[in-house]
């Protein structure tokens, strides 16, 4: 499940710390609890004070960053189109709750490819065709091109919740007018030089004013050139608690991305973490 090229964006900044699985045993202390210590304000990353408040406007535009943090399951399909003909598909079930993930698509010879895992040790199972792995190294190699695959299209879905994360860096860079009358509010995203698996990865949002949605985005990505790549955000579109965009759309280049089967359920099935098909 090795992403192409064109489907590789930043990572995540933050890697997700699971939570005990439903049955698993936490310990306590014999020894009477001691006075409850304040819970520290969580880590965020620099932003000039402009950029942090267009960012706080665009966040509870789409729902709030208390609604995402807050899911606790999501779904979601990443489809990859080329000249109007679906090229690719990987489905995801992200157990947001416990820390675990399903990944699900073809790898790099058509076979169909399964990777369950555990987001905090990357430890899991795996199927091919259906059929479980049979060694410890193609289940290493299965899961890791699995988490990979989790890290790409996550971060396509969810970017602006990412924005405050930790070794992400902000600032306002300028505003400007669309070719419609827009007027964005223009964001340059960076990172810290030890974050995630392509901190040299560089991101311009252009935020409306208007609906404060991201309307499209430029990018240079690692190894690439100026001038950056750009996609229009489209399709902004009501899941459960939270409002996304569901099409990217490239200038200049007949491909696009689009999220099917986008939903935020109360929890999955256990099947989608045991077995090589999920109950329907």
């Amino acid at each position: 499940m090795r992403p192409t090229r064109l489907l590789w964006p930043a990572c995540l900044i933050l890697l997700v710390t699971a939570c005990p699985a439903p049955g698993s045993r936490s310990s306590k202390s014999d020894h009477p609890a001691s006075p409850a210590a304040k819970t520290p304000p969580p880590a965020i990353g620099k932003a000039d004070p402009h950029a942090a408040a267009v960012v706080k406007e665009l966040t509870d535009a789409m729902g709030g960053q208390s609604a995402w943090d807050g899911l606790p399951c999501f779904r979601f399909d990443f489809v990859a189109v080329r000249d109007g003909k679906e090229v690719a598909r990987f489905q995801h079930w992200w157990d947001k709750q416990h820390g675990r993930c399903r990944v699900e698509g073809p790898d790099d010879q058509g076979h169909r490819v399964v990777a369950i895992f555990n987001l905090g040790d990357k430890r899991g199972i795996s199927f091919t065709d259906g059929v479980p792995d049979p060694d410890s190294a193609t289940v290493h190699t299965r899961i890791q091109n699995g988490y990979e695959r989790w890290v790409n299209d996550t971060y396509w879905v969810m970017m602006p919740f990412k924005l405050r994360d930790p070794g992400a860096n902000l600032k306002y860079a300028r505003t400007q007018t669309g070719p419609k009358g827009e007027v964005w509010d223009v964001l340059e995203l960076s990172f810290d030089s030890a974050v995630g698996l392509t901190p040299q990865d560089r991101y311009w949002l252009y935020v409306n004013q208007k609906t404060h949605l991201v309307d499209r985005w430029d990018m240079l990505l690692t190894g690439d050139k100026p001038p950056p790549a750009s996609a229009s955000w489209e399709s902004w579109t009501q899941v459960g608690p939270v409002q996304l965009s569901l099409l990217r759309r490239f200038e200049g280049r007949p491909v696009m991305l689009r999220f099917e089967n986008v939903a935020t359920p109360d929890h999955f099935d256990e099947s989608v973490f045991t077995f090589s098909r999920v109950r329907s």
